[in-house]
């Protein structure tokens, strides 16, 4: 899988969020990224796909991840 930068992880997460629902914007995801640090969204980025797409509350899977 190759790297992808800032703007396109937020726009990945983005449209990924459980049946089009935008419950989260897209700076809730730039949050997201600078907490978990650009290298580490993107080596979870599938993980981090599937848990928005089964409806998963974003701040269920950045205290998840940050633990």
């Amino acid at each position: 899988m190759s790297r992808l930068t800032l703007e396109e992880l937020v726009s990945y997460f983005f449209h990924a969020q459980a049946n089009g629902a935008h419950a989260y914007q897209p700076i809730d995801f730039v949050r997201l990224i600078e907490d978990l640090g650009l290298e580490k969204a993107n080596a979870l980025r599938a993980e981090i796909v599937q848990q928005l797409a089964g409806g998963r509350r974003l701040q269920v899977i950045q205290a998840e991840l940050a633990a």
